[in-house]
């Protein structure tokens, strides 16, 4: 009931519309089975019987397609809403809490288990249906004869207990086989990133298909064909069961005081009847245990969420001031983490201090943690110890969000959108143009109706264009992680002697990982990563 809530929040009266109506649904379909067995009774004839007939046949199509209809709308506005709410929580979630979540997981449950949610709840309003109208037509074999019913609960009650216990088993695969998926997803996901390394390497390409990729398919194929199994000959149980009853009653015919063949004969049509609709209802259990298992999932990210709400508001705060001069300092900046080998790795304390108009390079060897301060001073990395400050403000988590709003970067693992951003400047797409002539492209994208014209380019390419987005964006504080690293002398030459001087020339504070020591006199100060430790080092 707590999943149902959380999935239907907001919606309650139209899904308590959609239930009434597949209720009604089911009522008609069980005033039909009345219907027939009446006329197949004697018990009643004529056009009164036809007409009341035909009418139940159009208002259960008309009840049933109801619905189905309203609650495949239901359940789309809700998938929607719940798609959309996780991914405005995921942005707002810190960055190393991503990581730890782990992006296959995060994949598999946005696409995946949304999904299965919804497949599932579509064969609700069907089974709510045939729900009303197993227990009507109960009602109506007890009005018959309460001794048959007697004989038909108790044989109803055992099979009950049978079939919830054998079902136990299939649950487990299936619990299994959810866990499963993110192992093969997770293959799924390296072997995408890493084909240009997989194809060059033929050994570590045969050991990820022999020894992680197949084993983790062929253990998803065991859970997958195990809870199958499992569900199916549940199932097909409980399908023999009702024979099973049917046969007995007959075969019980003659213990009976006073057998009534009229009735006898309703009852077993009233039995076989039910074969269709519990059957329908026995099928459905997988679809829907899996759902049930999909939406428990999707529960748990969410608690491992931040709110969006409060990342909004913080985005639109100016609690470091609006406009004026930029000042960043690290205070005694302190940051440990865990290494994939078990051992810690420690940077700071940091004392660092850059202002406005300031092109600051950051240098170091590999390890040395730039990345990590990067990160730090971006704020997705919270410091164990000691604070940054920005304008004299101390960041902290209820500023952290507008804190991020100061920055642009270029990552060494960058993303780059096809839709640019303006930053609200009027000449926003004659200066995009201007520097994609600096940087080579004007010959190969432009910027059209918001968008770059194309984002099929080289690495190298691809990684100007997400300059080109950067500068668009006109933040007080831009960061470069190690942007010159794949590109040609030529625009190497351009971003230090041309680009940066133009960001210090706009007052901004720009700070650069870097390894072209050709180009240090273009930096104001130079700082040196060295064991988690910063040293400044002499411009030339």
């Amino acid at each position: 009931m707590k999943g149902m809530a959380y999935l239907f929040g907001g919606v309650w009266p139209r899904l308590a519309l959609a239930v009434a109506t597949a209720i009604l649904g089911g009522l008609c379909s069980a005033g039909l089975i009345t219907v027939i067995g009446e006329g197949i009774s004697g018990i009643s004839s004529g056009a009164e019987l036809a007409w009341m007939f035909i009418g139940l046949c159009v208002a259960t199509l008309i009840f049933r397609s109801g619905a189905t209809v309203m609650l495949i709308r239901i359940t789309q506005t809700a998938s929607l809403r719940l798609r959309m709410e996780l991914s405005a929580k995921l942005l707002a979630t810190p960055l190393a809490r991503q990581q730890q979540i782990g992006r296959a997981e995060l994949q598999t449950i946005l696409t995946g288990d949304i999904m299965t949610v919804t497949q599932a709840l579509h064969t609700l309003p069907l089974m709510i249906s045939d729900i009303v109208l197993v227990c009507a037509c109960l009602a109506y074999l007890a009005w018959l004869s309460s001794e048959l019913f007697t004989m038909l609960v108790v044989a109803l009650l055992a099979g009950l207990v049978c079939y919830l216990l054998a079902q136990r088993i299939p649950v487990r695969h299936a619990d299994a086989l959810r866990q499963q998926l993110d192992v093969v997803n997770r293959n799924v996901f390296n072997m995408i990133a890493g084909s240009k390394e997989l194809q060059l390497n033929a050994r570590r390409r045969a050991f990820f298909l022999g020894e992680l990729a197949r084993p983790a398919a062929q253990r998803f194929r065991q859970l997958f064909v195990a809870a199958m199994t499992g569900f199916t000959l549940v199932t097909n149980f409980g399908t023999l069961l009702f024979f099973l009853i049917v046969g007995g009653l007959l075969l019980m015919r003659p213990m009976l005081a006073a057998p009534d063949e009229a009735m006898l004969g309703q009852y077993a049509l009233i039995l076989l009847y039910l074969l269709g609709p519990i059957g329908s209802m026995m099928a459905a259990v997988p679809s829907m245990r899996q759902g049930a298992i999909a939406l428990r999932k999707i529960e748990q990210l969410d608690g491992r969420l931040a709110p969006p709400a409060a990342a909004a508001a913080a985005a639109g705060a100016q609690p470091f001031g609006d406009g004026g001069p930029c000042h960043l300092a690290l205070r005694g900046l302190y940051h440990e983490y865990q290494e994939s080998d078990g051992r810690s790795f420690s940077i700071g304390p940091l004392n660092f201090e850059v202002r406005e108009g300031e092109t600051v390079f950051i240098v170091g060897g590999n390890g040395s943690g730039k990345t990590t301060l990067a990160m730090l001073l971006l704020g997705f990395y919270e410091p164990g110890a000691g604070a940054i400050e920005l304008n004299g403000r101390r960041v902290d988590g209820a500023n952290r969000e507008a804190y991020h709003q100061h920055f642009s970067a270029v990552f060494a693992d960058f993303h780059l959108f096809e839709h640019v951003l303006d930053g609200g400047a009027g000449d926003w797409s004659e200066r995009a143009n201007a520097y994609l002539g600096k940087l080579g492209l004007a010959h190969k994208v432009r910027v059209e109706q918001g968008r770059f014209s194309t984002i099929d380019l080289s690495a190298g390419q691809r990684k100007r264009l997400a300059l080109v987005a950067a500068y668009l964006e006109d933040r007080p504080i831009y960061l470069f992680d190690e942007w010159a690293a794949d590109q040609d002398p030529e625009f190497k030459r351009v971003f230090y002697t041309e680009l940066l001087p133009e960001l210090k020339r706009r007052g901004k504070i720009v700070l650069a990982i870097t390894h072209d020591d050709a180009y240090f006199h273009c930096a104001d100060r130079i700082v040196k990563l060295d064991e988690g430790r910063l040293h400044e080092l002499t411009v030339h």
